[in-house]
């Protein structure tokens, strides 16, 4: 019989780069006071309890029972193809959710990384609107998967910090050698990174939509941004590097709110040699305290993971663009349909104009990268 859980759902509008820590089903009597102590994240046995990282977010608990959770996972009674097999597929989801939630930890391993590629198969398999507006509908999904979201930033932070520090371990003991690498001689190294092409496809992606909107200084000229941030750049800043292939006259800005990111984000860039063409701020983009002046870049990149829903993405929007430049260009990753599964999904619905943009084009990939990509442009205020 299905135990009476807590699930802790993420309400907070303060933006949290590549997120570091984890919130996790937290089993209680229901009895219990609904209040967390922001510093003890997870409050059951699980496995997963480590040090406190995180600073003062608002939690807010929702009650998920057990009829909730027989809601998605049984069928009606007289089922349909498609409701069969959208609730074939959240058993599965849930399964991935309750093995990686019962492991020590979520660093690269031989587990965690078999449960996350069968994960991304699901949620970016060619399922139709329909199969996946069903699923995303059925009681009881959306703590379910707000609970997964949490646990797949924790991975994937471990997962940059893993191959950044082996990346950099590599880099020192090849230094004797070669005291400064360049890009060509350590990119083999950066392409062993699993996602590393998922980066140079999205970052294409990414590109090729600026450069439609970009002003260029001839009709043979490409478009070439000089400056740009990244906020949640995190330890790897692939996309920040995918960014100085490409435009070879640019600076790249990355702002992340964790310091040992921000630590560790320099260290690689010295061992590639491209220091010069970086800086960094250890900065909470949402907070009160202001480090980086965002009327100095012409293209602001907002990662996937800054702001774990929509709201909390349209209020970091809405304070960078009463900063920024008119016409500046900023990039949003998104999700769409099951990919929202892994990432936090922008809502053009929830007062992104109202922020004070001007929404230029929106684009779903259908192919392996699992974000959408939002382009936006600061209007003028008035």
């Amino acid at each position: 019989m299905f135990q009476k859980h807590f699930v802790i759902k993420l309400s907070f509008s303060l933006a949290w780069p590549k997120l570091r820590w984890l919130a996790s089903v937290v089993k209680m009597p229901t009895q219990t006071s609904p209040s967390v102590n922001c510093c003890n994240t997870i409050m059951s046995e699980s496995p997963l309890s480590r040090p406190p990282i995180c600073p003062s977010v608002d939690f807010r608990l929702t009650f998920i029972g057990s009829r909730d959770i027989r809601a998605y996972d049984t069928p009606p009674a007289t089922p349909t193809q498609m409701d069969s097999f959208a609730h074939q597929l959240v058993k599965e989801i849930r399964s991935i959710y309750s093995s990686l939630q019962a492991l020590s930890g979520l660093k690269p391993s031989p587990q965690v990384d078999t449960l996350l590629t069968r994960l991304v198969e699901i949620c970016t398999a060619s399922h139709s609107e329909a199969l996946a507006s069903y699923l995303l509908s059925l009681q009881g999904v959306d703590g379910l998967f707000a609970a997964l979201r949490v646990l797949c930033a924790a991975a994937e932070g471990e997962l940059e910090k893993y191959w950044t520090l082996r990346i950099l371990d590599t880099s020192r003991q090849s230094s004797s050698a070669q005291p400064k690498p360049s890009w060509k001689s350590t990119k083999t190294l950066l392409a062993s990174f699993p996602y590393y092409q998922n980066y140079v496809d999205l970052s294409r992606l990414e590109f090729s939509s600026l450069e439609a909107f970009l002003p260029a200084c001839s009709t043979s000229c490409r478009p070439s941004p000089c400056k740009l941030a990244f906020i949640g750049s995190g330890p790897l800043p692939l996309t920040s590097l995918c960014v100085l292939e490409r435009y070879q006259e640019a600076i790249v800005h990355n702002v992340d709110r964790d310091a040992d990111a921000v630590r560790d984000s320099r260290d690689l860039a010295r061992a590639l040699g491209l220091e010069d063409r970086m800086t960094w701020a250890c900065e909470d983009v949402g907070g009160t305290q202001r480090m980086t002046n965002w009327k100095d870049y012409q293209v602001i990149f907002l990662a996937a993971l800054v702001g774990m829903d929509s709201q909390s993405k349209v209020e970091i929007l809405a304070k960078i663009a009463k900063e920024a430049v008119p016409g500046t260009l900023v990039v949003v990753r998104s999700a769409r349909g099951l990919r929202g599964v892994l990432y936090p999904v922008l809502e053009l619905e929830d007062g992104v104009k109202d922020a004070g943009y001007e929404i230029l084009a929106v684009v779903h990939p259908w192919t392996k990268v699992v974000n959408s990509i939002v382009i936006l442009k600061v209007k003028s205020q008035i």
